[in-house]
């Protein structure tokens, strides 16, 4: 058995510019350490963690009005699936719009939380990695995950090819004449069309929404890492004993390390599991 490597790994459906075309597929997973930012907005939401136990992101978005007005995003009837690639979307692209951001400028925040402060480059930082981490879960560990595992990977790869037909237009326009702000909204406009998938719509209004916030960047990254933190801590509880092991012995996962936590504090599932696994069995 390995110990866990402090690493998590990234995967997403979009990537940014960088290689001579403004917009392209990902379908390749990096192995990067866990950022300082990660593991503080983690720690930092499950001590805000309520009474009622985990959220899909929903507790950190109620501190706020801009926050409030994002709940339809995460109470939209469908998966945890479904719902974690609407936010990774929606994430990637408002990482696209400020890209060029200089973190040594940043000013501390104060968390949703109400806890430790931090910069807009850490909120960032935290909101970026755990999107991505959350995607590869999707497309590659969703035994891992709440739902149905291949109800999971038929999802991602439903999502991924829409998103390559829906990005295509744009496949071969060159980076330099474009500013983040126009490569942000064309691709609202493109994911948002009316022939795609609900994800990519969902993702694209999502995206929209984030953008037309009053605070601007600062609030957006606030409002994105609290999401995020809270979202791979509603993930974490499981009873993929099997899974979790073999996560360990290939050099462990971030979500695995997680699970042994909460299980170690006595949170060992999710608001509503208990009652839907009584009604599954007849108790």
């Amino acid at each position: 058995m390995r110990h866990w490597s402090d690493k998590m790994r990234q995967s997403s459906l979009l990537v940014l510019p960088g290689s001579g075309c403004l917009l392209r597929l990902l379908d390749r997973k990096k192995n990067v350490e866990v950022p300082t930012a990660v593991k503080a907005c983690i720690i930092d939401a499950l001590r805000s963690t309520s009474s009622e136990g985990l959220s899909k992101g929903t507790t950190s978005l109620r501190q706020s009005q801009d926050g409030r007005s994002l709940l339809w995003a995460c109470n939209n009837g469908k998966g945890t699936s479904d719902t974690i690639l609407v936010w990774h979307i929606a994430t990637a692209i408002l990482e696209m719009r400020h890209l060029h951001h200089q973190p040594d400028d940043d000013p501390p925040l104060q968390t949703l939380h109400g806890g430790r402060s931090f910069s807009v480059s850490e909120k960032k930082t935290a909101a970026t990695h755990l999107s991505h981490y959350c995607a590869y879960l999707v497309a590659s560990c969703p035994e891992l995950l709440p739902d149905d595992d291949a109800c999971s990977k038929y999802l991602y790869n439903k999502v991924k090819k829409d998103t390559d037909r829906a990005l295509a237009i744009g496949s071969g326009t060159p980076v330099s004449p474009m500013s983040p702000e126009a490569g942000y909204r064309q691709l609202i406009e493109m994911l948002g069309a009316t022939q795609n998938h609900e994800v990519l719509k969902d993702a694209a209004k999502l995206a929209k929404q984030l953008g037309e916030v009053a605070g601007g960047e600062e609030i957006v990254w606030e409002l994105l890492a609290g999401f995020w933190s809270e979202m791979v801590l509603y993930l974490a509880p499981s009873d993929n004993l099997k899974g979790h092991l073999q996560a360990i012995d290939r050099g462990g996962e971030l979500i695995t390390l997680l699970w042994g936590l909460l299980t170690h504090i006595g949170i060992i599932d999710r608001p509503g599991d208990t009652a839907a696994s009584a009604s599954a069995t007849g108790v």
